[in-house]
């Protein structure tokens, strides 16, 4: 048979196209970027919108069937869904003959896996920006319900400002069911090299796996390498779910533990065991970076509320700590008798000036109090209902300008039982909404009214029905029937604030209800701990919940004090950036972000955050109060008094005000003016626990202890709080009676065990009767303390007053004068420190020094009647310039 001519056929790719040719009208290709099992990318001229653009074109055989096309498409739609800094977005699909694209954003700068390949080990913050910036953007895919399924450094685009973008979102999840057909054999869905172990063991993937990858990139930026490595593509993937991978600080001792803890808990073979969300990855980040050397572990947020929820100051200076009573976090005040005694105040309620009768004058205009609703049925069931719709309809109320708004804590005091007359008088409203929920709930009946207080008449009642996943809906139709009754003409920027809603997911606010009612519950670690699984539950739920996040950081500092454990102040301020990233500019978020910048020691920061809640919410007397606490913890106590009369005269009917303004009025040694607004606590809420305490405070300040003595009995007797037995054991103390004072001591510790200042306490007393060697060894355990509260806040002057007395009394006043020059460095005009400084220098035995800085102390305004109980100065009592002190600043002890 003859041979014939060769001929030589060719195969071309269409997916191959050459720089300066047109693809399509639409684009002209400029250059290839890069290629991998799919298909090409090329950076391209859009020349319809005049733009430089990237196109992916997709080999050919890749999208083999209709099927597989369809899902593809409907993949693409939805990551293109996706708006975000950090998420390159997708402009087009399309095709040019039979050759498929997309079109997305084109970034001018490489891409990860270039930056490590040429700096294997970048430096620290430039990790943490790109941890932060990956984070977030996964973030905002898993809320859209796109999981990435391939993330990996070559996906991960670097603009030349070292902005972040993820790419290539959505579409491995589109081949997963036909992976194999697409790719060659024995090749996998995803990049070994960045595979979870489910997806290893071809189980179901989800934004868990892509947290997985999240980790392995983490660990391979700080270490210059990912954890399993080896010859072959199946060892690497053995390893993936049969070993634990080494911690990164054994490649890298440099990098800080937080950061490590981060990274091992997202590689954690168990997907149940990494974080669930990148919202939880986020906020460890925010707060590792907040607090050098802090350490975090593995556990979940703890959570809590806030929406109209009234939330009282936390003082960290020496006479401050928190305890909390009924469903109102209560400020309990710690101060000295002397302040080596550790004093802690509380707060309680008060009112403005009555009439005659005793009776307080109703408020002008609308002043409006919403009652707590009644529940009749399912208690259990209907419990959060009740306290979210009073929650709902304050916060909705409280943003028209026409209408006054009784706080929801003054209004938590009185019973819907009592005549109308009078509890409007309580509250100095004029206007009462009262309310009843029954039922169950999957078939709940809600009515509401609007009473005139005046005459006692009914202006309004209205039956609504539902079951709870229709509260958002319920709530929304009460509110504007509400507003309809009140008669007032909300603007359209009201109307708009009012109809918006905090989320639109029923069941995440169902969920965030029933935190709350935990929160509210009596004060314990089990109800906190309830909390914190509701408020997960909710974010789980609604990745876009702010004010779930404003609550995690309310609860997350209430557990730190609760644990004096900083993995809890970090959480709270992770919490609330995260709570401020996804809405601005609710009021709430402000606030919480304020609390955690105050209590971690960061005054200026909390002034500006608190400063702008106010802005959002200009009648707010709780921005006001919170913004005098700021400013005691900055020194700036004339600013302090100026913002609490601010709060009492948005409000002049909320006890809450005048307590704040008590307590600035004590931080300048104005003690008869606080003793007068705390003596209204008493006579107008005669249950009130942090009401007689404070009263027994003033008095044992002003040196009358017998007086203080029934006060603080009659608070346990109310209801026993650590505050109140470590209060009642310093009075004792200052009397001499020490068995009775250790007593009180070791009764505070049982309720609350990690409180330095009932420690400390609990020491003196000890020492003074004699124990040394257990004063000692309960004077190191408030040492241990005090410094678990420096590694929060290094500024805070109340534990380095207590190291200093500690360290003094344990018979090292060399270290002890270290601390207290610190904290006065830290705050120069606060008295108490000055009286501590004398304190110490007696115990070095420099009594000249002593006297001379004494003196100083009692000319700033610091109670002469103190000095003269205080058993560390009686070896001066008896000294002619001691006697001409007491004779020269007498009047000021009473």
């Amino acid at each position: 048979m003859p041979v014939s001519d060769s001929v030589t056929i060719q195969f071309t790719d269409a997916t191959v196209l050459s720089p300066g040719k047109d693809f399509g009208a639409r684009y002209r290709i400029e250059a290839l970027l890069g290629e991998g099992g799919m298909g090409r990318v090329y950076k391209a001229y859009d020349k319809t919108l005049d733009r430089m653009v990237a196109i992916k074109v997709v080999r050919q055989g890749v999208m083999g069937d209709a099927e597989t096309l369809k899902r593809f498409k409907q993949e693409l739609l939805l990551a293109s869904k996706i708006s975000h800094k950090n998420i390159l977005r997708i402009h087009d699909m399309g095709d040019v003959g039979d050759v498929k694209f997309i079109s997305m954003v084109y970034v001018e700068g490489p891409d990860l896996y270039h930056i490590l390949r040429d700096t294997p080990k970048l430096p620290f913050p430039r990790i943490v920006s790109f941890a932060r910036q990956l984070a977030d953007a996964l973030a905002a895919a898993h809320s859209e319900g796109v999981a990435h399924r391939d993330l990996k450094p070559q996906n991960i685009l670097v603009a030349k400002d070292d902005h972040l973008y993820v790419s290539d979102f959505g579409l491995a999840k589109s081949f997963e069911e036909d992976a194999l057909a697409m790719t060659r054999t024995g090749a996998f869905l995803g990049t070994p090299r960045y595979m979870s172990p489910e997806q290893v063991e071809g189980k179901q993937a989800d934004q868990r796996s892509d947290l997985y990858a999240y980790g392995l990139i983490l660990y391979e930026m700080a270490t210059g390498d990912v954890p399993f490595t080896g010859d072959s593509t199946l060892k690497v993937m053995y390893q993936r779910i049969k070993e634990k991978p080494a911690n990164p600080k054994s490649r890298n001792p440099e990098l800080p533990d937080w950061f490590a803890a981060v990274i091992m808990r997202c590689l954690e073979m168990d997907p149940a065991n990494r974080y669930q969300t990148a919202d939880e990855v986020l906020s460890d980040l925010q707060g590792g970076r907040s607090s050098a050397g802090a350490s975090f572990a593995g556990a979940s947020y703890a959570g809590a509320t806030r929406t109209v929820q009234i939330q009282i100051p936390q003082f960290v200076e020496r006479r401050w700590t928190w305890a909390v009573a009924g469903v109102v976090l209560l400020a309990l005040i710690a101060l000295a008798i002397p302040p080596v005694r550790h004093k802690i105040f509380g707060g309680g309620p008060a009112n403005p000036a009555t009439s005659a009768s005793g009776i307080p004058p109703l408020s002008e205009g609308k002043f409006v109090a919403i009652l707590p609703f009644r529940i009749l049925g399912d208690s259990e069931a209907l419990g959060h209902v009740a306290e979210g719709l009073n929650e709902a309809l304050a916060a909705k109320l409280f943003q028209l300008k026409d209408l006054l708004l009784a706080s929801d804590a003054a209004v938590s005091k009185v019973s819907d039982r009592d005549p109308i007359a009078k509890t409007a008088h309580a509250l100095g409203a004029n206007l009462l909404v009262t309310g009843m929920v029954q039922g169950s709930a999957d078939n709940m009946r809600i009515i509401v009214n609007l009473d005139d207080a005046a005459d006692g008449t009914r202006i309004w009642t209205q039956e609504f029905s539902g079951i709870t996943k229709d509260l958002l809906t319920i709530e929304d139709q009460i509110s504007a029937q509400l507003v309809s009754a009140l008669d007032v003409k909300p603007t359209n920027e009201e109307l708009a604030s009012a109809a918006e809603r905090p989320t639109n997911n029923e069941e995440a606010y169902d969920l965030y209800l029933r935190g709350r009612q935990a929160l509210r519950a009596v004060q314990s670690e089990k109800n906190t701990q309830a909390a914190i699984d509701y408020f997960n539950q909710s974010i789980q739920k609604d990745q876009g919940f702010a004010l779930a996040y404003a609550g995690l950081a309310d609860a997350s500092l209430n557990m730190y004090k609760a644990k004096k454990d900083s993995f809890w102040s970090e959480k709270a301020l992770g919490a609330a950036q995260r709570a401020e990233q996804l809405k601005d500019k609710l009021p709430e978020v402000h606030y919480a972000l304020g609390d955690v910048y105050s209590a971690t020691g960061k005054s200026v920061e909390s002034i500006v955050e608190l400063k702008r809640a106010l802005q959002l919410a200009p009648k707010s007397d709780e921005g006001y109060r919170l913004l005098s606490r700021a400013y005691l913890h900055s020194g700036q106590k004339e600013e302090a008094i100026a913002a609490s009369k601010k709060a009492v005269e948005v409000n002049a009917y909320y006890w809450a005000n005048y307590r704040a303004l008590a307590v600035a009025y004590l931080s300048i040694g104005a003690n008869d003016k606080a003793l007068e607004n705390f003596k209204r606590v008493t006579e107008l809420e005669p249950d009130s626990i942090d009401g007689w305490d404070n009263l027994g405070n003033v008095y044992a300040r002003m040196g009358r202890y017998q007086e203080s003595i029934p006060a603080f009995q009659k608070s346990i007797q109310v209801g026993p709080t650590w505050s109140a037995y470590s209060n009642l054991g310093s009075a004792y103390f200052l009397l001499k009676r020490y068995t009775e004072a250790a007593q009180m001591f070791e009764k505070a510790l049982a309720l609350s065990p990690n409180q330095q200042m009932a420690v400390s306490n609990l020491a003196d007393s000890y020492r003074w009767s004699g124990q040394k060697e257990k004063a000692d060894a309960t004077y190191d355990k408030a040492i241990a303390l005090a410094f678990k509260d420096l590694e929060v806040n290094p500024q805070a002057t109340d534990p380095m007053a207590g190291l200093a007395l500690d360290y003094a009394k344990k018979g090292d006043p060399k270290r002890g004068m270290d601390f207290i020059r610190r904290a006065r460095t830290i705050d120069k005009s606060d008295v108490e420190l000055i009286y501590i400084q004398a304190v110490i220098e007696n115990l070095a035995n420099q009594q000249k020094d002593a006297l001379g800085t004494l003196q100083e102390a009692l000319k700033k305004g610091y109670p002469v009647g103190e000095a003269e109980s205080d058993p560390e100065m009686a070896n001066l009592q008896s000294q002619p310039q001691f006697k001409a002190m007491e004779k020269e600043f007498a009047s000021t002890a009473h």
